[in-house]
């Protein structure tokens, strides 16, 4: 009982930590919680309430136990104020159990309710005779299942090469700046040459990249693992719906461009063309088949025998199934393209609707709100071999 009862505080202080991290992060970022961290609070709120009356409700048990074994422990003690009468039979005290022989063992009753208390030894707990023999003939054990491997959710990785801003109202704004300035040299009372630059103030609403599907509630019931495997699936296709909109986004800038003998060399030229217009390339950004012919190509280059390279001129390269084939994207992705975050992806299951209730039909609902943004199409280059 001891042991069920520090489970349950250590619960109570695992809910109340974790409710306490979401409000510190929040208060840190300068920030409100969003939908989700607030519903999560309410919820730990509930759990804690009803772990609160199980701690008290043991607690009480606990209590009430102690002080019948001070009871017990005071009648021996002092024995009976009368003799008992004759024509009472004396027969043999029946064999205590094991929880009333650890509840009048001396280590209980010096126990103080802090911490723990000594170690209680009880031989013969379960007699050999009464110790079942255990089979698996008589255990109902269900076949076991494989679910299907959900591919990690933060695939692709262009999500990792751009700069996420946290956003917390449905319009957002941004200014794109066009032009390449440069400073010269002027002599003592001249006047300077002034810095030619455009400024596009742009202002969009956000998106809503949502989809759901349709599940029965047997089906939930009979493998319960499949609403995490649905669920998995779900935010990876919001993962992919944002990685779409990133791609379009830098698809309708209007950007540099560099050309070169081939691929390989056009990608170098990019690089120098982004270093000139003042940023410093990141990454680039290859359709799958382009990045398999260059690292062939590379591979039967080399002198020292076959070797698989990660990196072009220095530069990580990302694989996207969006990307053109034959071009490559040069570029300083943080400070060029952009992804406002509305929140996170939130996942949703009702019957409410129409007549999913009485025909045992859920949907689970996956959603998210963002805007993809080429704030400064300067950092990028666009490259590919010249014909």
């Amino acid at each position: 009982m001891l042991t069920y009862l520090k489970n349950l505080q250590r619960d109570r202080d695992a809910l109340t930590a974790a409710a306490n991290t979401l409000a510190e992060r929040a208060g840190n970022e300068d920030r409100q919680l969003t939908d989700t961290e607030r519903a999560s609070i309410l919820e730990w709120g509930e759990k804690c309430k009803d772990l609160d009356k199980q701690i008290e409700d043991f607690n009480t048990q606990l209590e009430s136990q102690r002080a019948y074994a001070r009871l017990r422990e005071h009648l021996e003690e002092h024995g009976a104020d009368h003799d008992e009468p004759t024509h009472v039979e004396r027969r043999p005290a029946a064999p205590l159990s094991a929880g009333q022989r650890f509840v009048e063992s001396d280590e209980f009753r010096s126990y103080t309710g802090r911490g723990q208390s000594r170690a209680v030894e009880l031989a013969d707990y379960v007699p050999i005779a009464e110790r079942a023999v255990i089979t698996t003939a008589d255990l109902a054990i269900p076949n076991f299942v494989l679910p299907p491997r959900v591919q990690d959710i933060n695939f692709p990785p262009l999500l990792d090469i751009v700069d996420v801003v946290s956003v917390s109202a449905g319009v957002v704004e941004w200014v794109t700046i066009s032009g390449d300035p440069q400073a010269q040299v002027v002599a003592e009372g001249a006047a300077k040459p002034e810095a030619v630059l455009t400024f596009t103030p742009t202002q969009a609403p956000l998106d809503t990249l949502a989809h759901w599907v349709q599940i029965t509630r047997q089906a939930l019931e009979d493998a319960s693992y499949i609403r995490s495997v649905v669920e998995g699936k779900l935010r990876r296709g919001i993962t992919l719906a944002i990685a779409d909109a990133i791609q379009d986004a830098i698809v309708a800038a209007t950007l540099p461009t560099a050309a070169g003998a081939d691929l390989l060399a056009a990608i170098r030229v990019g690089i120098g063309t982004v270093q000139s217009n003042g940023y410093m390339p990141n990454a680039v950004v290859l359709n799958p088949a382009d990045w398999a012919a260059l690292d062939v190509a590379v591979m039967g280059g080399t002198l020292g025998g076959p070797t698989v390279g990660q990196t072009f001129w220095g530069l990580r390269v990302v694989p996207s199934k969006w990307q053109t084939a034959g071009v490559a994207l040069v570029g300083d992705f943080r400070a060029g393209v952009v992804w406002f975050d509305r929140n996170v992806s939130s996942v949703f299951m009702s019957d409410s609707h129409a007549d999913l209730f009485i025909k045992n039909t859920l949907v689970i609902l996956a959603e998210t709100r963002g805007k993809a943004a080429v704030p400064e199409p300067l950092a990028l280059c666009e490259c590919s071999a010249t014909p």
